[in-house]
């Protein structure tokens, strides 16, 4: 068997989907021709392209059963984990965001066509929610893990993700699929009709779909629960024990957490409607007119417990005053049964002291005194009062949001065969939120002073009159808009010949504006809500852009040079906000044989700091943390060193600690270097066998992110690291408890990360089908990101977040499968290494997913699957807490359908 040049381009290029790899019986390689590939802008034989590409194409997402592009892409070992996903419920808001070498959503480029998608999250985040772009409509999907921001300007850090819709259809095809997974919840479907028309000097593409996702429960899972110190009566914390009311109101028993899992879902809901329609049109024999529209409404849903009330969010009960007289009296009885032991405790120092003196004080015998610990009388060691409304229902977040765009063009061939693109979008999304059943603290405030004429009805629960009185559902709106047009010219420079060819050139210029505003309702931004308080967002930025792109066929066909191809890549762009920046690339191919390629890139890539990171008003949040002074058992490290403003006994309200996060006008641009080096082997005396092995090193200086919370907490209450303790801000008058943690984005240094990605893909031909077998994996060498501020280096490497991120040493997908005349069936397997969370030991973990499909004529074809065949359930990675990145469904079964008319 003879491998074509064809077949050697797909593998150097690579693809998800093995069957894409064939090689053709006993027959010459065809010419190949030259197509544009994500990563430049200048026409090429696949072969020579200098960074890696991943191609994702329409038969592989069809095979997966997915409904959404994003749960395909995440299962790339390449791709990061510090997106946002379904399983995101505590923040997520319904959206879907996916990222390269965990370099976060805003560092990864997201393309439809070559062209930039508005962005479409919500508070005006510089990231592209992935569930706007169809399924259906999509022809292949393009990933670029390279340095490209000389290509395709600013944001393009770790690489580009090009989603290449489909342009010609010819008839009608219906497509439906449905999922339900064996644990209940989690149901979903979708269905499209896809339509077009083909004619001799033009085509028309369109497609209506519509799905639909159910939520999955706390309930839904065995494996989920989740127990928190704030319950429906109120519990009371003092420096002389902790104390649950009980159901009457008046009476103290022993302390016990509250389930407030079975008040939660674990993923959210969704619900969505799309309209994609394209086109284009000969204008003469040189010139086409296209044209691009699509609309997506999408609402999505997610439920969290009662919102949680307690000293440190602004729960500022008086125990003198808003207690009944019953629970008053047993304080004092309990904090009177502290005293006495504190005072025989007392009495035997004393007495100790007294015969350690008598026989002559010697050193290191002194006895130790007794702490007063509990304060001078029951009002002084009174700590908390945390409750949770229960009764007046969970808070139901809904997100409603229409994200749409128009786009247009010209392009056209010279008579010399040079070519040229002029383009015009306009990209909006708009959304309004809505949180039901929040609470009003300004109206509590009016409670409490006796304004409000209510009875201080709180122990043993918020009495209805008074959830009434404070209850209100929170609005708020976001916009982002885009608009952006651009010429380019491209072509060979016949005048600079090499002895491979000719000078490919291409250069072009591009303009862009960006605006976006996020209105918080007055509640929010006054800060009346118990919520996250939250300041009005508004900012805009235009950029001007000019680029240049050069391709020198150095050697083609040589002795020991089967072909030496550079490129070279050049841009210039001119920000509103901080003024202009330039980038470069440059790149080799060098194949000594047909079989064997080396390629190797180095660029220099900036990401100017988007509208969100610059202009985002002051916000609130409140992480889950861990109060390193806690001296309950929640705090397995034990309580730190640097814990001397605390009180004895002291215990965190909650796992929740208030952070202040938000735009930061001081930010600078940052800049990144990105390195890469490969090679792809196609050996000749093995037929379709390509082993790739590439190896990345991207630099990241004035990295933009937010700060590690967690290790900020660590570094000041552990360490003792003094510019650490700055952002953090105690009260003696809630407890001594964290209220305010400063979070907002910083340009905190540097960001070093280095890894290999390795993709073996070999297809084995029979008499009856053919086996395709593929196995991919990254290993990541290294991941550190250095804090000036704090002056520390973290090393992420093995280190698996609580509730997302995971930057384990191995990911891997590895596939099979059988290919017969009209049906096929396989199986994937998933695989997360080992780490350590913040908490304990996560183990590794793999997943099963089967596929199979039968082509039951020419236009029928029906499909199913198991994802999570195993039904692993997902590790925790704190006893109370997992990671996103895993499989909260379980086992999940699905199935589809399409016909073509």
């Amino acid at each position: 068997m003879i491998k074509t040049k064809l077949s050697i381009a797909i593998a150097a290029v690579g693809t998800i989907a093995a069957t894409s790899i064939s090689a053709q019986e006993n027959v010459p390689g065809p010419a190949v021709e030259e197509v544009i590939v994500t990563g430049s802008r200048i026409a090429r034989d696949p072969l020579s392209t200098t960074g890696p590409i991943t191609i994702v194409d329409s038969e592989a997402i069809s095979r997966s059963g997915v409904g959404t592009i994003d749960e395909l892409l995440n299962q790339l070992p390449s791709m990061g984990t510090t997106g946002i996903n379904a399983n995101d419920n505590n923040g997520g808001q319904g959206l879907a965001f996916v990222d390269l070498r965990n370099l976060g959503s805003a560092r990864t480029l997201v393309l439809v066509n070559g062209r930039r998608f508005v962005s479409s999250a919500s508070g005006v985040s510089s990231a592209v929610d992935m569930n706007n772009i169809p399924v259906e409509m999509i022809d292949r999907i393009e990933v670029l893990t390279d340095g490209a921001s000389a290509v395709y300007g600013s944001d393009a850090v770790a690489g580009v993700i090009n989603v290449v819709m489909r342009d010609s259809f010819d008839g009608l095809r219906i497509n439906a699929r449905a999922g339900a997974t064996s644990d209940g919840g989690g149901e979903n479907g979708d269905i499209s009709f896809t339509f077009g028309s083909e004619g001799e000097r033009g085509s028309f593409i369109a497609n209506i779909s519509h799905s639909q996702r159910d939520e999955i429960t706390y309930n839904d899972r065995d494996w989920a629960g989740l127990t928190s110190s704030m319950g429906p009566n109120g519990n009371i914390f003092t420096n002389y024990g902790a104390f649950s009311i009980q159901e009457d109101g008046v009476t103290l028993g022993k302390y016990a957490g509250y389930d407030i899992g079975q008040h939660m879902w674990l993923s959210g809901a969704m619900e969505r409607t799309s309209a994609t329609a394209s086109g284009k049109y000969s204008i003469t024999n040189s010139v086409e007119l296209w044209g691009e529209a699509s609309l997506t409404t999408k609402t999505t849903n997610q439920q969290l417990a009662a919102q949680p009330m307690y000293a440190g969010n602004g729960f500022s009960l008086n125990p003198e005053t808003h207690l009944p007289e019953a629970i008053k009296s047993q304080l004092q009885d309990a904090w009177q049964q502290a005293d006495d032991a504190y005072q025989i405790e007392l009495a035997a120092y004393n007495a100790a002291v007294a015969e350690w003196e008598a026989q002559g004080s010697p050193d290191g015998l002194e006895p130790t005194a007794p702490i007063a610990s509990h304060g001078t009388d029951w009002v002084d060691g009174f700590s908390d009062f945390r409750i949770r409304p229960v009764d007046g229902g969970t808070r139901s977040y809904e997100q409603t949001t229409d994200t749409y765009r128009l786009a247009t063009g010209l392009s056209g061939d010279f008579s010399n065969g040079w070519s040229w693109d002029a383009f015009v979008s306009y990209g909006k999304n708009k959304g309004e939120n809505v949180t039901l059943n929040s609470y009003n603290k300004s109206l509590l405030e009016k409670v409490f002073s006796g304004e409000a004429e209510l009875d201080y009805d709180f122990a043993g629960g918020i009495s209805s009159e008074i959830m009434d009185y404070i209850r209100y559902d929170d609005f708020e709106d976001n916009s982002y808009e885009l608009f952006n047009l651009g010429a380019s010219l491209s072509g060979d420079i016949e005048a600079i010949e090499f002895q491979g060819g000719t000078l490919g050139f291409a250069a072009g210029v591009e303009y862009r504006e960006e605006s976006g505003e996020f209105n918080p309702s007055p509640e929010t931004q006054s800060g009346a809500t118990f919520g996250n308080k939250q300041d009005a967002t508004g900012g805009e930025y235009d950029v001007t852009e000019v680029f240049a792109e050069f391709n020198l066929p150095i050697l083609q066909g040589a002795k020991f040079a089967e072909e030496l191809t550079a490129d070279v890549a050049v841009r210039y762009s001119d920000f509103s906000t901080f003024g202009g920046q330039s980038t470069g690339k440059v790149g080799l191919v060098y194949a000594p044989v047909e079989d064997v390629r080396f390629r190797t890139s180095y660029s220099t890539s900036f990401r100017a700091p988007g509208i969100y990171e610059l202009f985002s008003g002051s916000a609130q949040s409140y992480e889950y943390l861990i109060d390193p002074c806690d001296t309950s058992d929640n705090n397995e490290e034990g309580q730190g060193a640097n814990c001397g403003m605390v009180g004895a006994g002291f215990t965190q309200a909650g796992n929740q600690v208030p952070t202040n996060i938000g735009g930061n006008q001081e930010l600078t641009p940052e800049e990144a270097k990105t390195f890469t080096a490969g090679i792809v082997w196609t050996p000749s005396f093995v037929d379709d066998l390509s082993i790739t092995l590439d190896y990345y090193d991207i630099s990241i200086e004035d990295a933009i992110t937010s700060p590690d919370l967690q290790r900020i907490l660590d570094d000041c209450f552990r360490k003792g690291i003094e510019s650490a303790c700055v952002s953090v801000t105690r009260d003696p008058a809630s407890g001594d408890q964290i209220v305010a943690l400063e979070g907002a984005k910083m340009n905190i240094g540097q960001i070093d990360t280095r890894g290999v990605d390795i993709d073996i893909v070999q297809n084995l031909h029979f008499d009856n089908g053919r086996l395709g077998l593929r196995a991919q994996a990254t290993r990541l060498l290294e991941f550190n990101e250095f804090n000036e501020h704090s002056g520390t280096e973290t090393d992420y490497v093995e280190y698996i977040g609580t509730t997302s991120d995971i930057y384990v040493k191995w990911r891997g997908l590895a596939s099979a499968t059988w290919y017969g005349n009209d049906w096929d069936m396989g199986a994937e397997m998933q695989y997360f290494d080992d780490g350590q969370s913040p908490y304990m030991p996560v183990k590794s973990m793999t997943y099963l997913n089967l596929r199979a499909g039968w082509d039951i004529n020419e236009g029928t074809r029906i499909s199913a699957g198991i994802d999570n065949a195993a039904n692993k359930d997902p590790h925790t990675t704190s006893g109370s807490d997992w990671n996103s990145s895993y499989d909260f469904q379980g086992r999940y079964f699905w199935a589809g359908a399409s016909y073509q008319f």
